[in-house]
């Protein structure tokens, strides 16, 4: 992995037109176009679409703006790692062509000073059971196949039910708020236990900065049509930044 890293996610790009899909793209286009290295990775960290169902042929184009700017930006030396979150797991290898590697699961990144524990974030609190029971439902091989055999624009009404639905999850209250946190850095200490100098999540729409004996926590924000939150890590300081 090529130095300096950029860690960011929950774009959540949609597969129906939209004006706020639009200015999402053209804020991602905007950060590639920042970057002043000529080479080093980038590392996203799911939710990346909103929706994302790869089939073995005929894939819908609604992607193909932001698969070209991927493919610009590796073209250019940069490597792009991905991680799935709960949106985007059923990758194909359409998608991995555009990637230097994709993980569908937790990674732990050792390079320069730190060592990084990569997670998206999802079905780590304690009352997350029931999604956890749906998370490995949803990932079986099984649920993958029947999906597959939904006609495309059912499967794309279903996800939007689901997408929408879900979105509900990330209107939280201080206290709800203060208990996710506790949550979050009693997970993050486990890791840190393990040697990992830095813990990185995502997925719960909101920043968040916690440091506890050297060691860190960060929830990246997600990146809006209005604002794309990321972290750059240059291989000794990392740090927070947004355009």
């Amino acid at each position: 992995m090529q130095l300096p890293i950029y860690f960011f996610g929950d774009n959540h790009f949609s597969p129906t037109p939209s004006l706020s899909n639009d200015k999402k793209i053209k804020k991602l286009e905007e950060f590639i176009n920042s970057l002043e290295e000529n080479k080093g990775s980038i590392f996203i960290m799911g939710d990346f679409f909103d929706y994302y169902f790869e089939y073995k042929k005929n894939n819908p184009d609604y992607f193909d703006d932001i698969f070209s700017m991927l493919d610009k930006i590796k073209k250019t030396g940069f490597e792009i790692y991905f991680m799935a979150g709960n949106h985007d797991y059923w990758i194909g290898d359409k998608f991995r062509s555009y990637t230097t590697k994709s993980f569908l699961v937790d990674q732990t990144i050792s390079i320069g000073a730190k060592k990084i524990y990569v997670t998206h974030g999802d079905g780590i609190l304690s009352w997350d059971k029931g999604y956890r029971l749906l998370k490995t439902i949803l990932r079986s091989r099984i649920f993958n196949f029947f999906y597959s055999m939904l006609p495309k624009s059912l499967a794309l009404s279903i996800a939007k039910k689901i997408s929408y639905e879900r979105k509900d999850s990330h209107q939280v209250n201080n206290a709800l708020l203060e208990k996710i946190h506790n949550e979050l850095i009693q997970f993050s200490r486990k890791e840190w236990d393990k040697g990992a100098d830095l813990v990185i999540m995502g997925h719960y729409h909101h920043s968040f900065h916690y440091s506890e004996n050297n060691k860190e926590l960060i929830i990246i924000d997600d990146c809006s049509e209005n604002k794309f939150n990321y972290i750059k890590y240059d291989g000794q300081s990392v740090t927070v930044n947004s355009i």
